[in-house]
């Protein structure tokens, strides 16, 4: 067994950075302006992590938590002072499990935290009422420190004499559990609970984000400024952020992971924003402004870096950014394992990061329905290595399967090819379309055929269902696709927002038999339906 020690904790990486750039902005918290935000300092940071530290050691004493106990944490995502609740937790030894304001019902996170064996939770105080009508929560309940409580513990700090020095407190292996998150999409009506090991966070904080670009400085010398993308609770700001400490860089917060064009130029003017992170369909927007405002096409054109991720760039789009001299870089990560592949600027294809561990193995698409013309590849991770997850999230052949499909382009070279199986991406994360598919079945048997969802890398999934009866006017059409929602309203509510279809605008209907199926067992190729159907989906999400 490996030896347990202070330096396998990936806040062994960030101690001396708090020192070494004290004075260096780290955190630039949005305060609802496009020409403004405040400055937090590195200084101000580790202060305020020694003071939430010191708090939470005496208010979980009571609670008898152990080391590598798991404490949740419901909290909204929007403020600095969620990250200093749970960073500070995790120096004391306790593993956070992150749940944001994403998560709407106290049921939702009680089950959760329950099946982790939490110990406690602690919430934001927007959340107290939920807490307080709910019979489901079986441990103890804390409310977080916000920024201004923050303030005032180092302010009496100050006056005691206290030394603010942060750092962990217990020993730790590394592949003990870091920090729990969960899955952007939900299985069998319910996310799944995403463990980080520390040497993941290691691995991804100190080798790979470095090798993809997140530097100290760029060319020019200035500090390495990077925005949010989401809830600063979810995996992705979480790494950043880290990362950023880890680096000597800074991190700005946007108002939503849809930054508006003007408020996108007013990070580059007021915060010296250098390097932008977004999914491909919100740049894909400011690209569309860039084309009609100078402003957004000079402030995207002076970046160092522009990092898109999600799903893939339209054709169009790619090419103008590259005609126009944007740094685009696309890259490819997921929950369980960090980032693995960046884009080749030369050949525009993905290639490994440095430190990451990509394996390609051949996949049979046949039943799938994905394209039989092509040899696709899995992209798995060998069990053991530092970006894959727990060996309870491995197959019996020691790799972390994706799910996430890719062609071989030259020697090692890679283009993503969508994913596998029963599961779609859209901007706001993975769909489980099985589970929506069921509930339809379930719940319109006598007017739906069949069904299908479909919107992989659209901004919201859609239905395609197959009439049971046929020669359908619009006028009835339409009318099959209101009750498709009416009747499974009160059955989507276990989905996460971003799954549920619940707008009759976004069902298409279809005669019995239309959807493209396989040969030897007759399903539905949702590639190929998605393809069949495209200037119909396209009119959907073109008027949505």
């Amino acid at each position: 067994m490996a030896t347990a020690s202070l330096d396998n904790h990936y806040l062994s990486l960030l101690t001396s950075r708090f020192r070494e750039h004290a004075d260096k902005p780290v955190f630039r918290p949005y305060i609802g302006r496009d020409d403004s935000w405040d400055t937090v300092t590195y200084r101000d940071v580790e202060r305020r992590l020694t003071a939430a530290k010191s708090h939470w050691q005496r208010t979980l004493a009571p609670l008898n938590v152990e080391p590598h106990d798991i404490v949740g944490c419901w909290l909204t995502g929007r403020k600095l002072s969620d990250l200093i609740n749970g960073i500070a937790l995790s120096a004391l030894g306790y593993t956070p499990q992150f749940f944001s304001s994403y998560f709407e019902d106290i049921a939702l996170v009680a089950e959760l935290l329950s099946q982790s064996r939490g110990k406690a939770l602690i919430i934001d105080v927007s959340f107290a009422d939920k807490v307080a009508v709910a019979n489901a929560l079986s441990v103890q309940h804390f409310v977080a420190l916000d920024d201004a409580q923050l303030e005032q513990l180092t302010q009496d700090g100050e006056r005691d004499g206290a030394a603010f020095a942060f750092g962990p407190d217990v020993s730790v292996r590394s592949d003990d559990i870091a920090a729990l998150f969960h899955s952007s999409g939900t299985t069998g009506g319910r996310p799944k609970i995403i463990p980080n090991t520390f040497k993941m966070l290691r691995s991804t904080i100190s080798r790979r984000f470095p090798a993809a670009g997140l530097t100290s400085s760029v060319d020019s010398g200035a500090q390495t400024t990077i925005n949010t993308i989401g809830s600063l609770v979810h995996v992705a700001t979480f790494h950043i952020f880290l990362g950023c400490i880890c680096t000597g860089a800074c991190m700005v917060q946007s108002s939503s992971m849809s930054i508006s064009p003007k408020e996108f130029v007013g990070m580059t003017r007021a915060c010296g924003l250098n390097r932008l992170a977004v999914y491909a369909t919100f740049l894909s927007g400011l690209i569309k402004a860039a084309k009609e405002e100078d402003s957004v096409k000079q402030a995207l054109q002076g970046l160092h870096g522009i990092f898109h991720t999600g799903v893939a760039l339209p054709k169009a789009d790619e090419e103008w950014a590259f005609t126009n001299d944007l740094k685009v870089a696309n890259s490819y990560s997921t929950t369980e394992t960090g980032p693995l592949l960046k884009i080749d600027p030369a050949t525009r294809v993905l290639r490994p990061i440095d430190g990451a561990s990509p394996v390609f193995l051949p996949y049979n698409a046949s039943e799938d329905g994905s394209d039989g013309g092509l040899q696709l590849h899995e992209l798995v991770v060998p069990s053991g290595a530092d970006d894959c997850p727990p060996p309870e999230f491995c197959g019996a052949d020691g790799y972390y399967h994706t799910n996430d499909l890719f062609e071989r382009v030259g020697d090692s070279g890679w283009v993503y090819r969508g994913r596998a199986g029963d599961w779609i991406k859209v901007v706001s994360g993975f769909c489980d379309t099985k589970a929506m598919e069921d509930i339809v079945r379930k719940a319109c048997t006598d007017i739906v055929h069949d069904v299908v969802v479909v919107g992989s890398g659209r901004a919201f999934p859609c239905l395609i269902v197959e009439s049971a009866a046929g020669g359908l006017t619009d006028e009835e059409r339409r009318a099959v696709a209101d009750q498709v929602i009416t009747r499974t309203t009160g059955l989507v509510q276990g989905l996460f927002p971003h799954e549920r279809i619940q707008d009759p605008r976004r069902v298409l209907v279809v005669e019995k038999g239309s959807l493209p199926r396989t040969r030897e067992k007759g399903n539905v190729r949702r590639p190929a339906a998605e393809q069949q159907f495209v200037p119909e989906l396209d009119a959907i999400y073109a008027a949505a």
